[in-house]
């Protein structure tokens, strides 16, 4: 089973289609961990709502390197295959 990694920034709709696939069956995976740049970001919610676990990572007073270690780390600790950008409003380097 495929472990994926999620970045959202906003509602997360596409998070609740893959939420839905898994639940019916149509997809084999698991949704490891939602990260959003977003206190407030609805993603993080609907994460919760369906016990998937969510971290908030603050991109603001750090670089754009201290921020995306940041979010790798965490993205490792969660044994992630896959990563999937939903709406997530920050441009990443390679």
């Amino acid at each position: 089973m495929i472990r994926i990694g999620i970045l959202g920034s906003t509602n997360g709709t596409d998070l609740q289609a893959i939420l839905n696939a898994i639940a019916e069956k149509k997809l084999q995976a698991k949704i490891s961990v939602v990260i959003s740049n977003r206190k407030n970001a609805y993603i993080l919610n609907r994460a919760e709502t369906h016990n998937v676990q969510s971290e908030y990572v603050s991109h603001l007073n750090m670089n754009r390197e201290e921020f995306e270690h940041k979010i790798t780390n965490i993205l490792e600790k969660y044994k992630v295959d896959l990563v999937l950008l939903i709406g997530f409003m920050r441009i990443l380097s390679k």
